[in-house]
């Protein structure tokens, strides 16, 4: 592991880190969670030039104000973390089978698909999908409404059918995680 030569600065980052948010890829939230680190730094360098026994209460905001950006940083990097490893289970649940079923992943079992349901796989990824993104973070819809609009996207009974499987498949999915964690 490469150790950096230096701690990094503010100004190492560009202003759009600033507009970083839980729905964001996971490198942005990575790097936004860096952005705060060195923003605590930087808080801590001012605390320590600056307390003395006359200044505490003015020292007690700016600890308190370091505790929350280093919390920040913390979900922030964590949620990273976990956002990588949903997004690499569901991409192998979605790309990795071509037998009767989308895989096991870390924390739910293989899920079996037959008959039209394999069929009118590239739905039932559409609606894993979906459900994904409405389950995200400062998502734009509930997933009731992102399942609404998903399924009247879809040509056919089937394929309405399809695109729910999937999104009733991937919410049992996150159940599943959830209740292993």
């Amino acid at each position: 592991m490469t150790r950096a030569t230096r701690f990094p600065r503010l100004g190492d980052f560009s202003e759009r880190v600033q507009e970083v948010n839980a729905s964001s890829p996971p490198g942005d939230l990575r790097e936004l969670g860096r952005f705060r680190l060195a923003q605590a730094n930087l808080l801590l360098d001012s605390l320590c030039a600056t307390l003395t026994p006359e200044s505490r209460t003015a020292g007690e905001r700016c600890l308190k104000r370091v505790q929350d950006l280093l919390l920040d940083a913390y979900l922030m990097l964590a949620l990273a973390d976990q956002a990588s490893r949903d997004d690499q289970a569901l991409l192998k649940a979605l790309q990795g089978s071509e037998g009767t079923g989308l895989p096991a992943t870390e924390r739910c079992r293989a899920l079996p698909l037959a008959g039209w349901q394999l069929r009118h796989r590239d739905d039932v990824a559409d609606g894993m999908a979906a459900a994904e993104l409405s389950l995200a973070l400062g998502a734009a819809a509930s997933p009731w409404t992102a399942l609404a609009e998903g399924r009247a996207r879809k040509r056919g009974d089937r394929a309405r059918s399809a695109f729910e499987l999937g999104f009733l498949m991937h919410l049992y999915q996150r159940l599943m995680h959830a209740g292993a964690a």
